[in-house]
């Protein structure tokens, strides 16, 4: 080997600096993430976006190392060079997501959501910060708790786990029981974690200053403010336990969704004490190798879920594999409320001419255009785009048009979905009303769960049920 080249890769592979990934990634992530359960959240916003500079040159320089080793191995021998890096990377991002936590550890969630979408090996790794992200030692905690509550959790609960038992992005959940004998989860918000939001935000608009040069500055601004507001509401336990109490009211005992009951006594703006719901997260239930008719019932009862919030006015925005609870007598339950974005009357008349415009209807389709992207009548006259519009629409009701149970589990339906996406931000064609920041995300990421849980759902009988029967309280009335 020329000795050049030969360095060249020592000194590539010297950024990677994670553990051999011979071994199992869990053992690799309890290895990487040990010793952050004591460290505060970094809050400041230059020392982030530093961070995550940072984390973008070491996987610039990995895939680099990768590229240049690629000449000199066999074709035997590269698939599995490309598994590796994949891992190496996905450990790394990892483990500084698990560090950072709160928005930017979002985003790594969303892509664990993609299987098959982004490398396996990648998804499979990310997909732990949604319920397995290392936990903050309690001590980090107590004060808070405290603070909150008025008094320790050993005087106020007949007993309390110090270890959590979850951890994710903004906070962590503590199994407890109530003196009155009921078991509860107790999520506790990270210290300083809002703080973290308001550095990434001023970050993002930051990053996006030359955009401000562009027409469309006035709605990207408008998106960001979107995502602002809803990452604050999502630090607000207030209002999760809020929507929580909204959606209990939506279904019926029969129905097998279940979500959980709100202790207000023990709740404040960042504790929230609820129902501990017992069960298993959807990993562990695909461990069991369910049966296709189990798949397709718990498919159709999370499909039913965030329709039957849709039509009240309140967005399940943020579907992902740590949200769902499989229960052992086949309910469902739903354990996050934190990302729930209400619907206000302009937001309701996009919905109506959303279900018009399943119909076909040209008239209806350029009218649900012209409010949801803000299309003017020159905008209509550029062909490529609306073509974009009317193929992504075409996308997003193609389950509800369907007779019968849809396939989620075609991955191809997944991957058109997000092609489409990304040929619209290529073609710079993103101006949209803000409420589908959180709409997409939540057709996206339902359907990647559907897509994993291999899922056969008759989502047009769903629909004309739940459009032809009212199918429980308006959002106004829940208020």
């Amino acid at each position: 080997m020329n000795p050049n080249v030969s360095d060249l890769i020592s000194a590539l592979s010297a950024w990677e600096n994670v553990p051999n990934t011979d071994s199992q990634t869990p053992e690799n992530l309890k290895e990487l993430l040990a010793g952050l359960s004591r460290r505060p959240l970094p809050v400041g916003s230059l020392h982030r976006l530093w961070s995550v500079g940072e984390l973008s040159t070491q996987i610039a320089l990995a895939y680099f190392a990768l590229w240049i080793r690629q000449w000199l191995r066999t074709a035997e021998t590269r698939d599995r060079a490309v598994m590796e890096t994949n891992l190496r990377v996905a450990l790394k991002t990892c483990q500084r997501l698990s560090y950072l936590r709160g928005a930017l550890m979002k985003v790594g969630q969303t892509l664990g959501n993609f299987p098959d979408i982004v490398p396996t090996e990648f998804a499979e790794t990310i997909d732990h910060l949604h319920f397995d992200a290392p936990p903050m030692h309690f001590s980090l905690l107590r004060e808070l708790l405290r603070s909150e509550l008025g008094a320790d959790p050993e005087v106020l609960f007949e007993s309390f786990e110090t270890k959590a038992f979850a951890a994710a992005s903004l906070g962590q959940v503590h199994l407890a029981r109530l003196k009155s004998g009921e078991t509860v989860a107790v999520k506790i918000q990270y210290p300083g974690i809002a703080r973290t939001i308001d550095a990434d935000v001023r970050n993002l608009r930051a990053l996006l200053f030359p955009v401000r040069l562009g027409k469309d500055w006035e709605y990207v601004q408008r998106q960001v403010e979107e995502i602002h507001r809803m990452l604050q509401l999502e630090t607000d336990y207030e209002h999760e336990a809020a929507s929580l109490r909204r959606a209990r009211k939506l279904f019926t005992s029969g129905e097998g969704i279940v979500v959980p009951e709100v202790y207000e006594k023990y709740s404040t703006k960042r504790v929230l004490t609820m129902q501990y719901l017992p069960g298993v997260l959807l990993n562990d239930f695909l461990a069991t190798n369910p049966s296709q008719e189990l798949r397709n019932q718990f498919g159709a009862k999370m499909y039913l879920a965030s329709l039957r919030m849709y039509y009240a006015g309140m967005n399940y925005a943020d579907p992902h594999s740590g949200n769902y609870v499989f229960m052992d007598d086949a309910r469902l339950g739903l354990i996050d409320f934190g990302c729930v974005q209400r619907y206000g009357d302009e937001e309701k008349e996009l919905i109506r001419f959303a279900e018009e415009s399943a119909s076909g209807r040209p008239d209806v389709l350029r009218e649900l255009f012209r409010r949801s992207a803000n299309l003017e009548d020159v905008d209509f006259k550029n062909q490529e785009y609306i073509e974009l519009l009317t193929e992504s629409h075409k996308w997003t009701c193609e389950p509800i048009q369907h007779d019968g149970p849809f396939d989620f589990g075609n991955v191809e339906h997944l991957k058109r979905g997000i092609q489409l996406v990304i040929g619209l931000v290529r073609k710079r064609y993103t101006r949209s009303h803000p409420m589908y920041v959180y709409f997409n995300r939540s057709v996206f990421g339902l359907r990647a769960l559907l897509y994993r849980l291999q899922a056969h759902v008759d989502v047009k009988t769903l629909h004309r049920e739940e459009v032809r029967v009212p199918s429980g309280p308006s959002l106004d009335e829940l208020t």
